[in-house]
């Protein structure tokens, strides 16, 4: 139980809304290093060629070099790779342009690289950890620089968004290249106390091959459970043990015999089977021990990757990450087999691993390659998978039992509450489960959108009519989308994709610059008509949003209004106020749209100074039943004692119109005075209505009530 409640205090820690700075760069180190895999199998590739070619004794030397040089070139890319892979995922959270912030990034190590100097000795291990830490403040810094006004040099998009996006880095880029440098001079001054050329000096696979093997396996699963490429990030440990390798080849090639059991060769072959973790011995536990549906289908999706040491399945399956009861096996399993075999082929009882064998090279094959086809490295290979699915074996079944079904039976209710532990503390806070779901979302997300963007956006606007007047008080700015063919499709047909990728501030920001314009344009020809826009609750709490807007309605007083809804005003309510405030200062009206449909609550009423509520068609449509009729008053009656004013939509007929009616000075917004209508047919509606009186009419609907 004590296990149990460290788990749960440890998961509680991890909760992404307490740390979501934390949880974002991981995750963006995660996700970068997933986009690398590809460069990794390449680099594994070429060095498997190289291999089996000297296992064949192929003679061709010039031709096996040059493999493994294309080999360490793409291995000295790797820090820039880091930069621009995981630039490029925080630069979507960040809501950058990805293509320039990669650039970016990349110049910046160019930049750090520099400055640690070429003749620095352990530059390579500094230069991989700037590559995968470079991003995580460069690119913060760089989207807080951008929203800054003195770091804008382009206000407008009259070139374009694309040029408007670059000029605007200039100046933020300028000045984060001043702090990667401070940063990497700090960073080499770090290193003087942590001496790295010592460390690297002191990582000996020669003189201490346990301790480096121990050091390296256990290096690796950390990074792995954090959701970090363990490899990619050891890149500079790894050429030692590839140093040792060679010269076990120029040994064994001289007739000698290699006596350096730790090298890369062995880290593939005999302790990193299946994958980091040993997680082979994972998959098969499972599939032995386990009854759960789910986690034996992922074990069995993940041997045939498995066998070429890639198990991503199950990193990010089961997961792996973050998992803290597979965190113990995950570390063990490879030191064990460290262990085992070191100890094995210092006996001689298996031959020394003398060809490379890159991580991903397939089992059975690599042992048997490495060690210049020795047959009894295959039977050692096949007995450390045995002896690390016994090491996940208790561990297997105790994450069996905890995500086996519990039934809670109720006498009293003569009920059963069932819950699934595992989901309720694992699952339920897993970042990489969370992300994997919105990865596909998102997917989803991007085809559709993909499908809106060569269609045309436009506004239409429906006029509201005082029922006092008989004139048009305002209109309402509504979205549409329009196709090539003419064809129009309603807001609540692709709002929603807009919702899901998280792009609605964007179309507010697009409706309140056109209704400006618009209101310029009715300007011009002495015409003053108030145009009322909705905006959703992500704007009303972005201050750099909010900003926006309040510049673009300084430029017609008193002509923009704003609608929100009843959601808006739970999100952040601080914030909330704070917005309504500036607005009204701006001399804008804010309306509280469809009211009555959400979370209706007086208290918000009461607190936030809002101008006019807009009641929702659904009480218009009940109007023909008497508890409508008195749903309806009431609203109009907490209204009325509120001081607001009161727009009543979706008003059709004749009928309803004579009920809305009997209230005092009601606007009126409905099909039965208009549709949405054009931007050009708005100024001759308006007109005909002001030539139109309904004051008689309506006094006496009033008289007849």
């Amino acid at each position: 139980m004590k296990q149990l409640s460290n788990n749960k205090s440890f998961l509680h820690w991890l909760n992404p809304y307490r740390f979501e700075a934390v949880t974002r760069s991981l995750r963006a180190m995660r996700d970068g290093m997933l986009w690398l895999v590809p460069c990794l199998i390449v680099s594994s590739i070429l060095g498997f060629m190289a291999s089996m070619l000297e296992f064949l004794n192929v003679d061709a030397p010039i031709f096996i070099h040059e493999l493994n040089l294309l080999r360490l070139s793409l291995t000295s890319l790797y820090p820039y790779l880091f930069a621009a892979s995981i630039s490029m995922m925080l630069a979507i959270q960040w809501r950058l342009p990805r293509p320039p912030i990669a650039v970016l990034c990349i110049s910046y190590v160019a930049v750090a690289e520099k400055v640690l100097g070429y003749e620095y000795q352990a530059s390579s291990i500094l230069l991989t950890f700037v590559g995968l830490t470079l991003p995580i403040y460069a690119v913060p810094l760089l989207s807080k620089l951008k929203k800054q006004r003195w770091a804008r040099i382009v206000e407008n998009e009259v070139a374009g968004k694309l040029v408007k996006d670059s000029m605007n880095l200039i100046i933020p880029g300028v000045i984060t290249t001043g702090v990667v440098v401070v940063m990497t001079k700090l960073l080499t001054l770090t290193s003087l106390y942590f001496d790295s050329a010592a460390f690297l000096k002191a990582f000996d696979p020669v003189n201490e091959p346990y301790t480096v093997g121990a050091l390296f396996s256990t290096l690796n699963s950390l990074l792995w459970f954090l959701g970090i490429h363990g490899y990619y990030a050891l890149t500079p440990l790894v050429q030692p043990l590839i140093d040792v390798l060679d010269i076990n080849r120029v040994l064994y090639s001289a007739g000698a015999m290699p006596s350096n059991a730790m090298n890369i060769s062995t880290l593939s072959s005999f302790v990193f089977i299946g994958g980091s973790g040993a997680t082979l011995g994972l998959a098969l536990a499972i599939l032995a021990f386990s009854k759960d549906k789910v986690m034996r289908v992922i074990a069995l999706s993940s041997i045939p990757l498995g066998f070429f040491n890639i198990n991503e399945i199950l990193m990010f399956g089961l997961p792996i990450i973050f998992n803290l009861r597979l965190f113990i096996p995950f570390v063990i399993a490879p030191l064990v087999n460290m262990g085992i075999a070191l100890t094995v082929l210092s006996a001689g009882l298996v031959a020394i691993p003398v060809v490379m064998a890159p991580i991903t090279s397939p089992l059975i094959l690599n042992a048997f390659i490495s060690t210049g086809g020795d047959y009894n490295a295959v039977i050692l290979q096949v007995a450390l998978v045995i002896v690390s699915t016994l090491i996940y074996t208790p561990f297997v079944r105790l994450l069996d039992a905890h995500a086996k079904t519990r039934d809670l039976y109720i006498p009293s209710l003569d009920t059963t509450f069932t819950r699934r532990e595992e989901e309720a503390y694992v699952l339920a806070v897993d970042p990489v489960t969370e992300s994997l779901h919105k990865v596909r979302e998102i997917q989803g997300v991007q085809l559709q959108l993909e499908a809106f963007a060569t269609r045309e956006f436009y506004l239409e606007y429906q006029p509201q009519i005082s029922s006092h007047t008989g004139q048009v008080t305002a209109v309402e700015a509504l979205i549409r989308l329009r196709d090539s063919m003419g064809n129009v499709e309603a807001p609540g047909k692709f709002l929603s994709v807009f919702e899901k990728a998280n792009l609605m501030t964007d179309i507010d920001l697009w409706v309140v610059r056109q209704s400006v314009a618009q209101s310029k344009i009715w300007m011009e020809q002495k015409f003053y008509m108030p145009i009322s826009v909705n905006i959703t609750s992500h704007t009303l709490t972005n201050k750099g949003a909010m900003e926006d807007i309040l510049a673009l309605i300084a430029q017609v007083p008193g002509l923009i209004h704003f609608e929100i809804t009843e959601e808006s005003l739970i999100d952040n309510p601080a914030l909330v106020e704070d917005a309504i405030s500036r607005l009204h200062m701006a001399g804008s009206t804010v309306h509280i749209d469809d009211f009555g449909t959400g979370y209706s609550s007086l208290s918000y009423l009461n607190r936030f100074d809002i101008d006019a509520m807009k009641i929702d068609r659904s009480f218009v449509l009940a109007l023909n039943s008497e508890r409508g009729k008195q749903v309806f008053y009431s609203l109009t009656g907490i209204a009325k004692q509120l001081g607001m004013n009161i727009i009543v939509e979706g008003v059709e007929t004749k009928e309803q119109l004579d009920i809305v009616s009997r209230e005092s000075d009601v606007v009126i917004q409905g099909w039965y005075y208009s549709k949405a209508i054009s931007a050009s047919e708005v100024r001759n509606y308006a007109l005909q209505r002001q030539a139109i009186s309904k004051v008689p009419q309506a006094r006496a609907n009033r008289e007849i009530a």
